[in-house]
């Protein structure tokens, strides 16, 4: 009878084992198809925010490029006042966008980290031209230390986290200044931004970088969605960096990235090592812009010819080719530099480039400046040996890369 008892026992919590099992097997091809789903929505949007954000950035780099030549005029009167605000409005309407095609593209795991050893010395040179207005028009000082550090990471990446520290730093920081520099701690290179702007206190350390979370206490009138230091964090991650943040309520903060060094190679193995930006003169120098949006190159002749350039706008090469063949006056004088749009309507930018520094029978120095920012593009623009550059485009970067582009060309000669 207790044999009997004992079969019947063992047979029930046989039952009872393959029921559960049955049940957890469902349960986990459940949650299978659930993430799989969820997995499919987020790229969709993904992709959805990518397809939509090219055509959004169009028109945007278009007005930015309309407002910062009406600003660089100087316009006095009322209208100088109507001009800096949309000028203001249209870099926040920028800034929101951009910050969350980032998110999306670092939420799909779109992030792809190309790590290499370069200098630290061009990148705070590209710094400082940005940012140098932007502190100066606040009224606040800007110092950004030499750096003679080389670092092992991705350039591009590396940069968005400076540019949204400096970028949070100004912003923050109605009386004093913002220093920038960066100390060789044997096997690591720390990048400090110091700011004497309210502080943080310790228990908001932690809010700071959450998503659209901003301190009703320091963040005042200054406008802005609170996405700066997610990106920030999550770009850090990515890239295996440790984030340190440093803060007194009242007296500043500093946010300090830490990342491995490099070891220093000759002057000569780096192109950004020898190019800084050059001097600020554009005097007769001939750009050839390349867009399919007449809104846009109508924006870039106005800006460029505010910096005194000599300025060719067109849709495409081949129009630029067989302007030259018609009018043998100009054959002689090709472009000291190109930009150029990335998608054109036939072809790429690249292949408009390639074009015509073989119809000129020289590498004629050139920037790509798109909306587009997959990481394929960006890396099939790099191997080009091109410039990047995203739109909507910021005057300070156009500048510094026209500087850094034009210290290839041997000499700048004028339009006759």
């Amino acid at each position: 009878a207790s044999d009997a008892a004992l079969s019947r026992a063992n047979e029930t919590l046989e039952r009872r084992v393959q029921e559960r099992t049955r049940e957890l097997v469902a349960a986990n091809t459940a949650l299978a198809a659930a993430t799989a789903e969820a997995e499919a929505a987020n790229l969709d949007k993904t992709r959805f925010i990518a397809a939509a954000s090219h055509d959004i950035l169009q028109p945007l780099n278009a007005a930015r490029l309309y407002a910062a030549s009406l600003v660089e005029r100087q316009l006095a009167g009322p209208e100088a006042h109507l001009v800096n605000n949309l000028d203001a409005s249209l870099q926040a309407v920028e800034e929101i966008f951009s910050a969350l095609i980032e998110m999306s593209r670092i939420d799909a795991g779109r992030m792809e980290p190309e790590i290499e050893a370069f200098a630290l010395a061009p990148l705070f040179d590209q710094l400082r031209v940005e940012f140098e207005p932007i502190a100066k028009s606040k009224g606040i000082a800007l110092t950004i230390l030499p750096a003679r550090a080389w670092v092992k990471s991705d350039r591009r990446l590396l940069r968005r986290v400076l540019q949204n520290l400096l970028a949070n730093a100004i912003k923050y920081t109605a009386h004093g200044g913002v220093l920038v520099g960066a100390r060789n701690r044997g096997a690591t290179v720390g990048i400090a931004v110091f700011d004497t702007g309210p502080g943080i206190a310790e228990a908001d350390r932690a809010v700071i970088f959450k998503e659209f979370q901003r301190l009703n206490e320091t963040a005042g009138g200054e406008r802005g969605v609170g996405l700066g230091l997610s990106i920030v964090e999550r770009i850090c991650k990515g890239l295996g960096a440790e984030l340190e943040l440093k803060s007194r309520v009242g007296r500043g903060s500093m946010f300090a990235v830490h990342i491995p060094a490099a070891a220093k190679r000759s002057p000569g193995s780096d192109a950004w090592a020898r190019t800084g930006p050059a001097p600020g003169s554009f005097e007769g120098v001939r750009v050839l812009c390349i867009d399919n949006e007449p809104a846009v190159l109508a924006g870039m002749d106005a800006l460029l010819k505010g910096w005194n350039c000599a300025v060719e706008t067109t849709g495409s090469a081949e129009a630029v080719i067989l302007r030259r063949m018609g009018f043998p006056q100009l054959s002689s004088h090709w472009p000291s530099v190109i930009l150029a749009d990335y998608h054109l309507d036939h072809g790429t930018g690249i292949e408009a480039i390639s074009r015509l520094r073989a119809a000129a029978n020289n590498k004629i120095p050139a920037i790509i400046i798109t909306a587009d920012q997959s990481n394929d593009v960006q890396r099939e623009i790099r191997a080009h040996g091109f410039t990047y550059l995203k739109k909507p485009i910021k005057p300070a970067a156009l500048r510094a890369a026209l500087a850094h582009a034009l210290v290839q060309v041997r000499s700048f000669e004028t339009v006759p």
